[in-house]
Parts: C-alpha cells; structure tokens; sequence
C-alpha cells in the first residue's frame, strides 16, 4: 500500500450506522437503565460522544430510539381489549393486556424520569402531544369501553368502569416503579421469594395474572351477594359506659 493511500484512509470519516449506535445504546440501557450515559454508548459504539448527538440530540431520544418506544402510541393490546368483550374470559382477556402493559412500562418510564430529572425539558414527557388526549388517558379510556361492554353482557357486575380501569392500570404502573427501585437495592417490593433460577419475567408474569384474578373475582360477584353483606354489629359499650340508644347505634 502507497504512502499516499494510507493517508487517504486516515484522512477519510468513519461511516457509522445508526443501528450501530442504537444497538450499542440498547445493550448500555439494558445493563445500566437510566444511570447508563451517551459516552458509555459512544465508547462501546466506538465513535465519538459528539458523533452521536449529531443524530440524538438528547439521552432520552437516543433511549426512546434505543428501547424502541413510542410515547405518543397506546398498546395495540390496549386498543383492541373492547374488541375482547365476550370472547374467552375476563381474566384472561385482562392478564393478557395486562402483562403486555407491564412490559410497555418498563420501557417508557425511565424515558419518563429522564425527563422529569431534567430542567431544560418540559414537565409533559418528550413524544407527549399538548393538543391531543394524552396515552394514559386514551389507554384509561380503552380499559374502561372494555370493561363497560362486558358490562353490557353481564359477564361483570360493576357500575363503575372508569375507577376500575384506573385501578387497573395504576396497579400495573405501581409494579414497575416498585420493581425499579427495589432492583436498585437488590430486592424484590412485591414479598415474592425469587429462586436464583427464576426469570423477572416469570415474576412479572406472576404477579398481573394473581392481581387480575383478585380485581376480577371482585366484579363478578352477583348483586346478590354484594347488597346481602351481614349488618354491622353494634359496638359493645366500654366498662363504665353505657350503651348509646338503638336509634344512635344504627346511625353509625
């Protein structure tokens, strides 16, 4: 090779692929989560920290990239649950949006805190639209038509879909904030005894399924059964005190 080749080679760019960089962000975020940095992801790339915010322009567009999240979407599973209604059971078609819902908060809400830990973005997440309904409240809204026309069919006894569709999905998103911090102590926030051969996702897995199949038993109880609860006994009056009057008693 001639002298002059040689510096031609040097002189010339390395060409990267974004899907060079984006893997390597991946297997840094995967490891790391949100403690990981770009120089990390630059010096396992092997470019340039410079090179990557040329494409980036913040860690938490280059995680979104990376974790292949889109802020702006609902859950496909989310979308189609009213589409579920009679079909199979409630619990099951409810374990199934929910485990897929877990997974989806997994990988939204580090880019969330990313963005809450930063002052020069705004409060309202990055891919979050200002003019349209935002995700949660679009996903709140898919639970809710679900559990209404099961509602409508009589395979659920509640009048109040909305509280349990919160109910349900801020139960799903308390899980993964819990499993997040309690990674970072090496424990686990749900009192599971994790065997050294057990996968996180066999846990995960555990935990909406048993969450589900409380939530659910709750609501198909019949109206029978809910409005026949046994009367409250009356409190038995203290030593040196005496009986409040039968009408008092029943008040309370």
């Amino acid at each position: 090779m001639s002298e002059g080749s040689i510096i031609e080679d040097m002189a010339r760019p390395t060409v990267i692929r974004n899907e060079a960089i984006l893997e390597a962000a991946r297997d840094v975020f995967l490891e790391r989560g949100i403690l990981g940095t770009s120089a990390e992801v630059a010096q396992r790339a092997g470019v340039s920290e410079g090179s990557i915010f040329k494409r980036f322009k913040t860690k938490a567009e280059l995680f979104r990239a990376a974790m292949g999240v889109d802020l702006e979407d609902v859950l496909p599973a989310l979308k189609s649950l009213a589409e579920q209604a009679g079909t199979r059971t409630v619990e099951q078609n409810l374990a199934e949006a929910g485990i897929e819902t877990v997974l989806f908060f997994e990988r939204v809400m580090p880019i969330i805190m990313m963005s809450w830990s930063n002052p020069k973005l705004p409060g309202c997440p990055p891919g979050y639209s200002s003019t349209s309904e935002p995700p949660p409240l679009r996903a709140h809204r898919h639970v809710a038509q679900y559990l209404s026309a099961e509602l409508r069919l009589g395979r659920i006894h509640t009048g109040q879909p909305d509280v349990i569709a919160r109910a349900f999905l801020g139960s799903l998103s308390h899980y993964v904030f819990s499993e997040m911090l309690a990674q970072s102590c090496g424990g686990s926030p749900i009192g599971l005894e994790r065997r050294s051969d057990q996968r996180p996702s066999m846990e995960r897995e555990h935990f909406v399924r048993g969450f589900v199949r409380v939530l659910v038993s709750g609501m198909e109880r019949t109206s029978e059964t809910t409005t026949s609860a046994p009367p409250r006994p009356s409190r038995a009056a203290r030593p040196g005190q005496t009986a409040p009057p039968p009408a008092l008693a029943a008040a309370r």
